[in-house]
């Protein structure tokens, strides 16, 4: 199956040299103690990202409707139960302009830092896109197991009918498609690709996080239609004193346009009145 994406993938990476360049860059920000919700906006698009709770980005709005229920970032380090990655602690943030947001969380053994980036398709266009950056370093002086989660539970048009499927295999998941009629979210992982992969229906991954030790998500790669989700694990060893884990991902997210009842009914009238000049123009020629 060939699969066509709607975006071109761009990103913009500013290479670590370190842990001292990443404590060097937190101590260059402005702190922010609150508020920890932030709304982005672009090109007729919103997403709302809470910074301090797992429920993470928990809005992203195209044409005023609102797509998405919980999108967020689980960890855990040697085993255990997985965490939400603001469990981590040390929050900063900078917001840039309108459309991007920069985080970082830190405490003596790991910094994650996440940027978000969103890109609308314009005002009634029905489309939007949002890019994430992630990178994780290793402060400790020992090495660890970082395994990584993303989880999504985004429900398009608001009604729990959506599909989803997840393409690819162990070791190399990178797209995932998820879709309500012809309203659907696409993204694509650029590098490096997943691990493993979970689809399912609503909570049963979350679930999971909080009650199953050293999670690897189950490979289920399909789920709806109903109110379904879907989640990426990634594995890597973080060398000490710095070691680190890079990850860029973009999503798509297009809606059908629905033309207004005021645009609908002209546009019935005008076809009813072109109508009835043509019988009229066939009568008059007869």
């Amino acid at each position: 199956m060939s699969i066509h994406l709607n975006c071109l993938l761009s990103h913009k990476r500013v290479a670590s040299l370190g842990t001292w360049l990443v404590l060097a860059a937190m101590l260059a920000w402005p702190v922010h103690a609150s508020p920890t919700i932030v709304t982005l906006t672009d090109g007729g698009s919103t997403a709302t990202i809470d910074l301090s709770s797992s429920a993470g980005m928990n809005s992203w709005t195209v044409n005023d409707q609102n797509q998405l229920n919980q999108q967020w970032f689980w960890y855990r380090t040697d085993g255990g139960l997985a965490q939400p990655i603001n469990s981590i602690g040390g929050l900063q943030y900078q917001v840039i302009g309108n459309n991007v947001l920069d985080a970082i969380y830190q405490n003596n053994q790991l910094s994650v830092e996440i940027t978000y980036t969103l890109t609308g398709g314009g005002v009634n266009s029905g489309s939007a896109d949002m890019t994430e950056q992630i990178m994780a370093v290793n402060l400790s002086g020992s090495a660890f197991d970082l395994n990584f989660y993303q989880y999504s539970n985004f429900n398009l048009l608001g009604v729990a009918n959506d599909n989803v499927q997840i393409f690819g295999g162990p070791g190399n998941y990178n797209y995932v498609r998820q879709w309500n009629g012809s309203t659907a979210i696409q993204e694509a992982v650029t590098a490096p690709s997943a691990f493993y992969a979970e689809a399912a229906v609503v909570n049963q991954t979350l679930n999971e996080f909080g009650s199953v030790p050293n999670l690897t998500l189950n490979g289920n790669l399909t789920a709806g239609p109903g109110d379904v989700t879907w989640a990426l694990q990634w594995d890597s060893t973080l060398a000490a004193n710095g070691g680190e884990f890079d990850l860029t991902k973009d999503k798509s997210l297009s809606i059908s346009v629905v033309p207004e009842p005021a645009s609908t009914a002209l546009a019935v009238v005008g076809g009813l009145c072109l109508v009835g000049w043509t019988v009229r123009r066939h009568h008059s020629l007869s």
